[in-house]
């Protein structure tokens, strides 16, 4: 049996998860502690955590928090991303075998479908197992984990900047044609089509955006 501090961490990161803590929602231990009928020994041991892996933010005086990004850190995370979903492509061009590539594509549909119906979570989530899916055919556990790390507050900035349906699909227009690059091996579109994925959304400078195309 998992001890209670690892159930409330899964319980609570569901719950921001699900938007029930939306980014700047207070995290009351109290509330929470009669919510899930146990001490608040647990609920603060899975704060600590979730405070550890920047998905929410504490204080002495202000107590704990959803973490609500700045557009500073939004550009600033946008931009370790992009670097890391060039290379995570890169490899998986070379790494990914013809049934690696069909599973994205089907990643890719099922995250459409999720936008489409607007479903906000499901779409959050399908488009991060996208993404983790490419990283994951890398061969490289640390880039891996570090995606893994990145992606989890990923989440909440989308969370905070989604608007509507059709701004959703908009969003994931390009991952179809990234599956198409990695699997043409053509690493000049990945690097082109991975900048235009994410560079407006996370507002990256010219300059990094040029770094990154190779140009």
């Amino acid at each position: 049996m998992l001890p209670q501090g690892e159930i409330a961490y899964r319980q609570i990161k569901d719950m921001i998860f699900h938007m029930r803590f939306l980014p700047g929602n207070h995290i009351s231990a109290l509330q929470l502690s009669k919510e899930l009928k146990v001490s608040r020994t647990p609920i603060h041991e899975a704060i600590r955590q979730l405070v550890a892996e920047g998905l929410v933010v504490s204080s002495p005086n202000k107590g704990a928090s959803v973490r609500f990004f700045s557009e500073d850190e939004i550009q600033e995370i946008g931009t370790i991303r992009l670097q890391q979903d060039i290379l995570s492509s890169q490899l998986a061009s070379y790494y990914g075998s013809m049934s690696d590539f069909e599973r994205l594509y089907d990643l890719a549909s099922t995250c459409e479908q999720f936008a489409s119906q607007g479903d906000v979570y499901g779409r959050i989530f399908k488009d991060i197992e996208f993404h983790m899916g490419i990283a994951e055919l890398s061969g490289n556990s640390l880039l891996v984990k570090q995606q893994h790390i990145v992606y989890q507050q990923i989440a909440l900035i989308q969370i905070y900047k989604y608007t509507d349906i059709q701004d959703s699909l908009r969003q994931i227009y390009h991952h179809r044609l990234i599956v198409d690059a990695i699997k043409a091996g053509d690493l000049n579109m990945i690097r082109s089509l991975c900048c235009q994925h994410l560079g407006d959304f996370y507002s990256i400078s010219p300059y990094v955006l040029k770094c990154c195309k190779g140009e």
